[in-house]
């Protein structure tokens, strides 16, 4: 009963919230119920988070709400991210006030459809029927593309629209996929049944395997769109590089992982019926072409939030990769990756977010003498670039090890030396263009510099402690949540 009540609490507390921000006028107001709300929503996570690890799974409705391992992943991830994204907005959006770039009736919008975001993210994490899932995560484009346009000029209203019309599409594709799984369960248990994970997983080995592999490839199709895979992705880098920087740490830190899950948890159900080594088989093409596409973008680009984008495209087709090698390091690796990535890109969004308040442009080329002129954000800048990137002691470093090694231990050699050799060259090209950033010498701009105000550094600085401590020490609760996380994804 008390796992059932705190998940009901869990998504009750960002409606609440967005509720609040709507109704509310007073900016202060509006920035503290945002502060509440999401530390609440971090609190309620861990909490339930506990009860999974001391054998106590929170479900809710008939497993219509759930807290597997691997939801659990997510859980975590939506519940720091969303924290972190939180306090930055309420630094970022005060600047903005400042700068006269918003208006403060707009931020009662923002507030509101970050918190609706935020909820429909959970959803996802808290799943426990393949129906809910795919309703949750299709809403949350429904929530969020009115974020990515949020400043309203034509290029982040063009970016809304092809956001919408492409993951929409995406989601529509991976509802044949739903629909597929849902038949092939007719075969199996009747008419009517149970959609829920348990259910399906106990029945996963009796499903038909050309039912099961179409609706693998379908969602993966599908869900592939909005979780960034290549070549599906092409939206992705006008939001990310069109919409505020904390809706970008969420999109590319939370809401790609949310779609994500949608993949692997189909994978789960289909691969004992389809032939795990077919299913794998597909996900390492895409990982490794999707870290190829991102690799030659990033090598060309010029826009430091496309340059992230497309570094998302990149780690979500290390995390394809990992699964689909299939031995246990590698797919460990995978779940470690879904949150290293969340945290390291936050960061990285956080720390550019600072730049475009001062700067006021994306060109790296007009960006220059971090290190003289905000030496706190450079320190960010520099850091969680080797950090994204990959660099030792930094906890990507150990995620991207453990999917490279896994490959190698299991004689997957080739998947293994073409994906090392596309990070060492994603590596150079991400580093240099922030260390330039940082040493060059400095640039004339105008505006205030934003670190006067404390609030935008201490979400980088949280999240860059995160990846640090990670990449040398991974807790035992989070050791065990991947470890169970992964176990579901690859028994």
């Amino acid at each position: 009963m008390t796992g059932q009540i705190l998940l009901i609490v869990l998504l009750a507390i960002p409606l609440a919230g967005a509720v609040a921000t709507w109704l509310v006028r007073p900016v202060a107001v509006l920035h503290g119920i945002t502060a509440v709300t999401h530390s609440a929503v971090l609190v309620v996570s861990i909490v339930l988070l506990g009860m999974l690890l001391n054998g106590s799974p929170p479900h809710a409705f008939e497993n219509l709400l759930l807290v597997d391992p691997l939801g659990g992943v997510v859980l975590l991830i939506v519940g720091s991210v969303g924290f972190t994204s939180a306090i930055y907005s309420i630094g970022y959006l005060h600047h903005e006030l400042k700068a006269g770039a918003v208006r403060p009736r707009e931020l009662r919008r923002y507030y509101a459809l970050l918190h609706v975001f935020v909820f429909t993210m959970l959803l996802s994490a808290v799943s426990g029927n393949l129906g809910v899932l795919w309703t949750a995560i299709a809403a949350t484009t429904i929530a969020s593309a009115p974020l990515v346009e949020f400043y309203g000029s034509r290029d982040p209203l063009e970016a809304a629209w092809k956001y919408i019309v492409l993951t929409t599409a995406g989601s529509m594709v991976a509802l044949f996929g739903f629909l597929v799984l849902y038949q092939d369960g007719v075969h199996v248990l009747g008419q009517t049944y149970d959609f829920s994970f348990p259910v399906m997983a106990g029945i996963a080995s009796r499903l038909p395997a050309a039912g099961a592999l179409t609706a693998f490839l379908l969602v993966l199709v599908g869900f592939g769109t909005k979780a960034g895979l290549a070549p599906m992705h092409s939206w992705l880098p006008d939001a990310h590089s069109q919409a505020p920087s904390p809706i970008c740490a969420l999109l590319s830190g939370v809401e790609l992982n949310c779609a994500m899950l949608g993949i692997l948890r189909v994978f789960a159900l289909t691969a004992p019926a389809a032939g795990v080594s077919h299913l794998r088989l597909v996900l390492v093409l895409f990982g490794l072409f999707s870290l190829l596409v991102a690799v030659v973008f990033l090598i060309s680009q010029r826009d430091f939030k496309r340059l992230l984008a497309y570094s998302s495209i990149e780690h979500m087709g290390l995390i394809a990769l990992g699964v689909g090698i299939g031995a246990p390091l590698a797919v460990f690796g995978a779940m470690l990756q879904m949150v290293n990535h969340a945290l390291a890109k936050s960061l990285m969004f956080f720390a550019t977010g600072n730049l475009l308040l001062r700067f006021r442009t994306r060109a790296m080329a007009d960006v220059g003498g971090l290190v003289r002129t905000m030496p706190a954000t450079a320190v960010l800048a520099i850091l969680g670039g080797l950090a994204i990137a990959g660099a030792p002691p930094f906890s990507l470093f150990v995620s991207e090890f453990s999917i490279i090694a896994g490959a190698a231990r299991s004689n997957q050699i080739i998947a293994a030396a073409i994906a090392a050799l596309l990070l060492v060259i994603a590596f150079i090209a991400i580093v240099a263009p922030f260390n330039r950033m940082s040493f060059s010498a400095p640039k004339a701009v105008d505006g205030v510099a934003t670190e006067i105000n404390p609030v935008v550094l201490v979400p980088g600085y949280l999240s860059l402690a995160a990846v640090i401590v990670f990449g040398v020490w991974i807790p035992g609760p989070l050791h065990d949540l991947l470890a169970g996380a992964a176990h579901l994804v690859a028994p």
